[in-house]
């Protein structure tokens, strides 16, 4: 089916929009250094990639075994979250400060209090132990994730980390809106 051309356009600016300035685009004018206000810093999200190549090797050999080594693209499961870089002995995982089983799948949100050297992440992909790690910004206090209840492992569907106070809560975690008072029974008179 082909789209309208208008709607090609839209969807055309929203991508490079999305991927930032292309390299021929004009760069926007800077703010102003005497502005006091600092611009929102961008939510992380679904950032990991969604497939990881990896190359795995037998590291000793095996008498009367032959050894055969795998290679292969692996897909994107899980997120997970550290104090620290994954590697260090004291970098222990994050368990979710709020778990939340729907019938859509499982909900998990962190709340990460500041911390001197801020919070580490992994993606952490299907039928491998390879990981691939990243740094959050400093200013991220709040993640979350929602996994896809189709399957037997944690699967996530979508996940984002930020500032708490500047993004939106969880879908899942949003009440429904409030119903309008019932009027008091009128008074009888007599």
């Amino acid at each position: 089916m082909r789209l309208p051309a208008v709607v090609r356009s839209v969807l055309a600016t929203a991508a490079a929009l999305a991927s930032g300035l292309s390299a021929g685009a004009p760069t926007p004018p800077a703010a102003p250094a005497a502005s006091k206000v600092a611009a929102a810093p961008a939510a992380l999200a679904d950032a990991c990639p969604a497939q990881l190549p990896v190359r795995q090797t037998v590291t000793a050999a095996i008498p009367g075994w032959t050894t055969q080594d795998q290679q292969g693209n692996y897909p994107f499961q899980r997120v997970a979250f550290y104090p620290g870089p994954p590697g260090d002995p004291g970098a222990m995982l994050i368990v979710p400060t709020v778990e939340y089983k729907g019938q859509s799948g499982l909900h998990d949100r962190w709340d990460l209090p500041r911390r001197v050297g801020g919070y580490w992440m992994t993606c952490a992909y299907g039928n491998t132990t390879a990981t691939v790690a990243r740094k959050l910004a400093e200013d991220v206090d709040f993640c979350q994730a929602d996994y896809d209840g189709r399957f037997i492992t944690l699967v996530v569907r979508h996940w984002s980390c930020g500032v708490k106070r500047l993004m939106p809560p969880p879908v899942w975690s949003r009440t429904a809106p409030a119903q309008p008072a019932k009027a008091p029974p009128p008074r009888r008179t007599r």
